[in-house]
């Protein structure tokens, strides 16, 4: 992660894996990756009413890394990446993750 962009932004993954990811914040600030919900989006921006439709997020602060996993979704399909720091969604701070079935 870097002020506003994930890099890489488009993640193919198989659907109800676990799939391990290492996740280094290179900005100035608070970063997070949330993955969304099947079919949700924020709407002009990432609000309390968006909490609701996160299927997994964390958060790091600058300069911060980790090495987790993330059950990826049973359900193929697309599923939006965002940042929920004031301004980073608006600003395109978005990606993709892309379920495929096995």
């Amino acid at each position: 992660m870097t002020d506003f962009a994930y890099n890489p932004n488009d993640f193919v993954v198989p659907a109800g894996r676990e799939i391990m990811l290492d996740i280094v914040n290179n900005g100035a600030v608070v970063h997070n990756f949330i993955v969304m919900k099947a079919g949700t989006s924020p709407g002009q921006s990432f609000d309390e009413e968006d909490e609701m439709n996160i299927y997994w997020k964390i958060e790091l602060g600058p300069g911060q890394s980790i090495s987790t996993s993330l059950p990826s979704p049973s359900e193929p399909g697309e599923y939006l990446i965002v940042c929920s720091t004031p301004g980073h969604y608006q600003a395109g701070m978005t990606g993709k993750l892309v379920v495929v079935a096995e």
